[in-house]
């Protein structure tokens, strides 16, 4: 009967390992969203506020770097650990370009250009509000 208890305390570490979350590792090929063309007669102002728009309804902050150029920033924390990723947005009346800035916690690997799922489903969030907000589908 003892043995039995032993070999149970022994398998522990191995139980807690295999009941860690399933993508907590998980490295998948990084999202880049194609260019999202502009509607003609869309302007440059509405351009960006469609921009804004988009990051701040998938959760993302976003602060202007210059003209055409926003960043948005999303940050994740729970009791085990805190992650964010910062997108670049490139605007003007033709065309909105995202593309990765800066991560942490996400897996990112620049060599194998992987990256956590959770970046790539943000990342498509915006690209579906942008194209919502201008109509360009």
């Amino acid at each position: 009967m003892q043995t039995d208890g032993f070999r149970w305390l022994a398998m522990l570490p191995f139980l807690a390992v295999l009941s860690m979350p399933v993508q907590a590792g998980r490295h998948d090929p990084m999202y880049v969203p194609e260019p999202i063309d502009v509607p003609a007669g869309v302007g440059a102002e509405i351009v960006h506020k469609a921009v804004r728009k988009a990051l701040f309804d998938a959760g993302f902050s976003s602060r202007d770097i210059a003209a055409g150029h926003t960043e948005g920033k999303r940050i994740k924390s729970s009791s085990r650990n805190s992650y964010f990723a910062v997108v670049r947005v490139d605007y003007d009346s033709k065309v909105v370009r995202i593309r990765y800035k800066d991560s942490e916690n996400l897996n990112y690997d620049a060599k194998d250009n992987t990256i956590h799922s959770t970046y790539n489903r943000w990342v498509r969030n915006i690209e579906r509000r942008i194209r919502r907000n201008l109509g360009a589908y």
